[in-house]
């Protein structure tokens, strides 16, 4: 695949924003040197288990926060009646 192409499929890849965050490029940065967006592809593979990975540990994250959230409100409420 050539650069143009490699171009043509990262401007239009559902995380794109999300490449660009993590390599800390902008969407200008890659239409001004397409040899940027083969180097995504090439790489696409990884950022995309990454990105499910961090999307499940958020889910992970949101039920530990609310199993502790009680824990926290008690722990408050302790705080004020003693100081």
């Amino acid at each position: 695949m050539d650069a143009k192409q490699a171009l043509n499929r990262v401007l239009t890849c559902e995380n794109l924003q999300a490449y660009c965050d993590y390599y800390s490029i902008s969407i200008e940065q890659i239409k001004q040197e397409p040899k940027i967006a083969v180097y995504i592809l090439e790489h696409q593979s990884s950022l995309e288990e990454m990105i499910a990975g961090y999307a499940q540990m958020s889910t992970l994250n949101q039920h530990i926060c609310a199993e502790f959230q009680q824990c926290e409100q008690e722990c408050q409420n302790r705080i004020k009646r003693i100081g």
